[in-house]
């Protein structure tokens, strides 16, 4: 099980805009750049994913109920 403030960190981190902060004397390869990058498109997708659903399944709810359309 994952450690809940290292998870609290990680998600607070990723929810931030995506800046690199690499001192210029110091910069990490490509790879770990790229995968920096990726981890943080990742959770903006998944976190664009999780309002979409919602606002389907709200549709879909309302569709039901016949209030729209």
């Amino acid at each position: 099980m994952v450690d809940a403030v290292r998870r609290a960190k990680l998600l607070r981190e990723l929810e931030q805009e995506f800046v690199p902060d690499y001192d210029a004397t110091n910069i990490p390869s490509a790879d770990k750049r790229a995968a920096y990058a990726l981890e943080h498109i990742a959770f903006r997708v998944a976190r664009i994913e999780q309002s979409l659903s919602r606002i389907a399944a709200a549709i879909e709810s309302l569709l039901a109920k016949g209030n729209l359309g």
